[in-house]
Parts: C-alpha cells; structure tokens; sequence
C-alpha cells in the first residue's frame, strides 16, 4: 500500500505537485549545469524523480553508486528535507555530486500586474506549507547542505514568459493540485471565486510574467 508522508498530503497529491512543477523549462538549466560539472561521458546519474517516496525511505538502496545524484521539486512538496538529503547523499559515490534544485516565488510576477493571481500564488504556499511543504524551499538549500557538512555552489534562474505561454498558467494548475486544502482556508465558494479571477487574469492578451526563481545548489560528497 503506497504511503502517504508525515506532511498530510497523500502520496498522489504529493506527484500531482511534482508533476506540475516539473515543465520543461527548467531542463536546459539542469542540462546546462550537468554539462558545466564536466562529469565523466559514462557518468551514472540518478534522477530522484524517478523513484518514489517507499523507495526513498523504507527500500534497501545500494549505497555510493551514482556519479551524480540530482533532485528537483523533491524537497519542496514532501517537507523532510533532512531525511531526503541523507538517503541522496549515501546514494552519491565518493567525488560524486549531489544537485538540488528547487523553487524560490520572490520573482514570480505578472505584468500588468495580477492581483488575484499574485493572491493564489501566496495562498497555494501557505497550503502547501499548511501541508508541511515549502514553495520557497530554494532558499534554504545552501544552509541545508551546509548543515550536512557539505560545501554547497549555488546558481539561480528565473525566466521571462511572453505573452501565450503555457507555464503563465501554473498557479491555476498548483491550485487544484492543492484544491482540498485550500478549500480548507478559503471555503470551497472562496477558492472557486479566487481561481476565477485568476484565470481571468491570466486569459488577458498581453499578460506576460517572470517564473519564480530555480535554485540550484549542489556540492561534491567526499
């Protein structure tokens, strides 16, 4: 029987979150600072999306076996970043690297400006903070590394979206990935009004935006 996490989110919510996050706009950022890593051409790299959340504690994992262990938007929607950055580290071989990539919503803007969405996109962080997740998780990741002994670099990424772009529309799609909760601090009435007005917003011609921020942190395991 799949678990759910200690954060109250069912482990489907948890993929629907993971799921939505994870567009294709980040990976030539993941691309670009692989390549950067200058990792061997037969490096074994292990994307932890690929594995779920019974495998990441509770399945026997083969230590030290990957050159490079990257995680993105894994920390953010489970909140047991502690836990999670010991399982992938123990996974990394000695010189491996560790990769952590996760968001940071201070640049996420519209312009013109969206109040209704802007209001959405700080009520779907407090749910999912309500749920024991972190929307803004970015921001720890140096000090998370650090805690761990580790000697974190950094590299940040936000991106302009023009006008048509589907990704405007994230805010909607993390809201009904979020939907129970939110209904729970809205009332279902509240929550419907609010993704109205949003998706008014959003359908406006000339509606542009910068994403929220991709941080990356990473450090070689010793």
């Amino acid at each position: 029987m799949p678990l759910s996490s200690p954060a109250f989110l069912p482990t489907q919510g948890i993929e629907h979150l993971r799921t939505t996050l994870q567009t294709r706009t980040w990976e030539r950022a993941t691309r670009a600072l692989l390549d950067d890593l200058d990792l061997p051409q037969d490096a074994r790299i292990l994307d932890a999306s690929r594995l779920t959340i019974d495998d990441v504690f509770h399945a026997a994992l083969p230590p030290a076996r990957f050159d490079a262990v990257r995680a993105r938007f894994q920390l953010c929607t489970l909140g047991r970043a502690a836990e999670q950055l010991e399982v992938y580290r123990r996974l990394v071989a000695p010189g491996g690297v560790l990769i952590l990539e996760e968001p940071d919503t201070r640049s996420w803007l519209y312009e013109p400006y969206a109040p209704a969405t802007q209001h959405l996109i700080g009520r779907v962080a407090q749910a999912l903070t309500a749920a024991g997740g972190n929307l803004d998780a970015g921001r720890r990741l140096p000090a998370l590394l650090r805690d761990a002994g580790l000697e974190p670099q950094v590299r940040t990424h936000a991106l302009g979206l023009e006008a048509g772009h589907p990704d405007l529309r994230m805010p909607l799609q993390l809201a009904d990935a979020l939907s129970t909760r939110l209904s729970d601090i809205l009332g279902v009435d509240g929550l419907a009004g609010l993704r109205e007005e949003s998706a008014n917003e959003l359908d406006t011609a000339n509606r542009r935006g910068t994403t929220f921020t991709l941080v990356q942190a990473w450090a070689r395991v010793s």
